[in-house]
């Protein structure tokens, strides 16, 4: 009984040091950090604590079980006048599994007939899991064999290599049609796949500004005659790929593919002259192709 009480008090002196560290804590801490603390962490936080101390308890009061166990085992082997032989624990049965070795009293029985200036040799087995790990090793090497070198259904790291140097080359085309469009020659396209393609991205990145029949409502209206920074094909795609910083907005050349921008481009130059409903006021200067074309065949 004596035991059992050292022990339980040991228990709460345990107890009581595990909480003193968590109240002086929260009580040195500033109340302006602990303010900007997220409360789902203090809480987090809180519930580990607690986790942490059931825990410790729990095990705590199963080596008091184990030793009240034991004692009074070892009273009934002296009620019944026999010796009290402690039974090994499932640990030391798993490790003696494990290791197979032969215990200290008893090596006279694997002992050699080998001495060398008093050192002794033994004739001790190899351990259970160096054996299983060896004969896992010679599974893993015939399965591997097989897979890499017979059966041929996992690829060896050469072919590896060459798959993915074919899956470059053949998306190689398709980046540099794209990369070699800019507004240098950039033209428009009333290709139904590319004007599709164009729709698509504006709808994702353009409706928020210009509404989705280009009527305008942040940016200006895309479907009259008059444009602030030029309506041409080019004057478009350059506007797109460059942005207007100073008027919020953002260079789409950072996200968009060039031929994603020359696809768009095509998209906005079909919506001159859609006049949809509630379009905005008028903004800029004229632009209409015709009259530049017919300048130009002037001069």
């Amino acid at each position: 009984m004596a035991n059992i009480k050292k022990y339980i008090k040991g228990l709460g002196v345990c107890l009581i040091l595990l909480l003193t560290g968590p109240i002086t804590f929260a009580q040195t801490e500033s109340l302006g950090m602990m303010e900007s603390l997220d409360p789902s962490k203090i809480m987090t936080i809180l519930v580990l604590i607690v986790m942490l101390l059931v825990l410790l308890v729990a095990f705590y009061l199963l080596i008091i079980l184990r030793f009240m166990v034991r004692e009074d085992a070892i009273r009934r082997a002296k009620e019944k006048g026999v010796e009290y032989v402690e039974e090994p624990s499932a640990w030391s049965k798993f490790y003696a599994g494990l290791t197979d070795a032969v215990p200290i009293e008893h090596e006279a029985t694997v002992e050699l007939d080998h001495n060398y200036d008093g050192i002794r040799e033994l004739d001790n087995h190899l351990p259970p899991w160096w054996k299983y790990m060896f004969y896992a090793s010679i599974v893993f090497a015939v399965v591997y064999m097989f897979m890499y070198h017979i059966n041929g259904s996992l690829p060896l790291q050469v072919q590896e290599y060459e798959i993915a140097m074919a899956e470059a080359q053949a998306n190689k085309p398709n980046v540099e049609e794209g990369s070699s469009i800019d507004e240098s020659n950039i033209v428009f396209s009333d290709d139904p796949v590319v004007l599709a393609s164009g729709k698509t991205v504006y709808d994702r990145n353009c409706v928020a500004c210009h509404k989705a029949a280009g009527e305008g409502g942040i940016g200006p209206n895309l479907t009259d005659d008059y444009w602030l920074h030029g309506g041409g094909i080019q004057d478009i795609y350059n506007t797109i790929k460059n942005g207007v910083p100073d008027k919020g907005m953002i260079a789409w050349g950072d996200v968009l593919s060039p031929s994603k921008m020359n696809d768009v481009s095509s998209y906005i130059h079909t919506l001159k002259g859609t006049n949809p409903d509630n379009a905005k006021a008028p903004q800029g200067d004229v632009y209409k192709e015709e009259v530049l074309a017919e300048e130009g065949a002037s001069e």
